[in-house]
């Protein structure tokens, strides 16, 4: 009787067990299911916090699961967190070298890191070993367009007319209407501290650009401190010049000075370099009816995404009174190709008119903001405030507004 009651006890139990795992199993299988549902459906209707929260979710139940790995990474990629999307794609091609998919994901994320040089090198591996990819050749087409190479991007875009006869996206779109020429009326002010009297200045400048890539440009300007007025002519311009570089130089006079120099000369030279980096030397001399002072500048910048980060370094001397040295810090936000926005922090020391007939070094601090709106293909201006104090002496508080247009 023992054995016979014993028999459909373990018959009994042995489907409970079963049952039991089963309903786990489907459970899990289920979440997971319902999770993958979730984050594809957040990717869908644009809410990227929510699939980045699905997905970080569906990883720690499967932390090896490749695919939700490549997905986590696009999300990051969308919310702006591109160093932690690089992070993801670089551990998913660690274990798959040969993914074009994880190849063009990561030199999307270079790109955007203004690292273009190493994004060429992914799109370029990716188009080895899927040369039929034609995402992967249009952000090769960008990528070739940024390194300013024509007749590299000429040539590329023939290779991939070859290949994509029936598509248009690697057709270069018909130019906007282009000018040469541009009309720019300045005006600014300056409030002094300690009774000073304000300053003023305004500006009229024509600025035009040969065929040949020269830019040319002439100014005429007014100035007003310390109840006198100086007039000033500019010419100058750049010209492209070896590889890379380019190199600008300018002359101004002002005749019968009261507090500008007599005369500037000015010369620069600039040249960008691999992932986003740029250098421009400068010089500056201006002579004024009691001394002559000389700067020497050197500026290092680098774009990052659509943010520019600067540092400037001015060394200048006057002649029997030393030498001063000066910084500025310069940080730029491009958030789309109509509007620019930056803010330039300067400390130091520089030598200046602060009075009539008063050319002295001084300690200097100052913070300028700064921005430039588009208004259409011709219209444009730009704007600044700021604050700058000069020693003892004085504190300017300043604005200004410039309109430009182009014919």
């Amino acid at each position: 009787m023992t054995l016979e009651l014993e028999v459909p006890r373990r018959a009994a139990a042995w489907p409970r067990a079963v049952a039991h795992v089963l309903v786990a199993s489907l459970g899990c299988g289920l979440a997971l299911g319902l999770q993958a549902q979730d984050w594809q459906a957040a990717i869908r209707a644009g809410d990227y916090d929510r699939a980045r929260t699905a997905l970080e979710g569906a990883l720690l139940a499967s932390p090896g699961d490749e695919e939700l790995r490549y997905e986590h990474a696009r999300v990051l990629g969308f919310l702006g967190s591109v160093d932690a999307a690089l992070a993801d794609l670089d551990a998913l091609l660690a274990r798959h070298p040969d993914n074009a998919d994880y190849l063009l994901g990561r030199a999307q994320m270079l790109a955007r890191l203004g690292r273009n040089e190493a994004a060429l090198d992914s799109t370029a591996k990716a188009l080895e070993l899927a040369p039929d990819y034609a995402d992967v050749w249009a952000l090769h087409l960008q990528l070739t367009e940024r390194t300013a190479d024509r007749a590299a991007t000429e040539a590329l875009r023939r290779e991939i007319a070859v290949r994509f006869p029936d598509s248009d996206w690697w057709r270069r779109p018909p130019a906007p209407a282009e000018y040469m020429r541009w009309l720019s009326v300045d005006w600014g002010t300056d409030r002094l501290s300690n009774g000073a009297p304000d300053w003023s200045r305004e500006s009229l400048r024509l600025d035009w650009q040969t065929t040949g890539g020269a830019s040319l440009y002439g100014a005429i300007a007014d100035g007003r401190r310390f109840d006198r007025s100086d007039s000033t002519l500019e010419l100058g311009g750049s010209w492209q010049a070896l590889a890379r570089w380019r190199i600008g130089a300018g002359l101004a006079a002002t005749g019968d000075t009261d507090f500008e120099p007599a005369r500037t000369l000015s010369a620069s030279a600039q040249r960008p370099w691999a992932d986003g980096w740029g250098t421009e030397l400068g010089f500056k001399r201006r002579e004024y009816s009691s001394a002559d002072v000389t700067t020497y500048s050197f500026t290092g910048d680098k774009y990052v995404a659509d943010y520019r980060i600067a540092y400037r370094i001015e060394y200048s001397r006057l002649l029997g009174a030393g030498s001063s040295t000066g910084h500025a810090l310069m940080l730029g936000w491009y958030p789309n190709e109509r509007r620019t926005l930056g803010v330039t922090l300067g400390a130091g020391e520089e030598i200046e008119t602060v009075g009539l007939d008063r050319l002295l070094r001084t300690r200097v601090s100052s913070v300028t903001l700064n921005g430039r709106e588009t208004l259409s293909p011709r219209f444009a201006f730009r704007w600044w405030l700021g604050t700058h104090r000069q020693g003892d002496f004085y504190r300017r508080r300043y604005g200004g507004l410039a309109l430009r247009v182009g014919f």
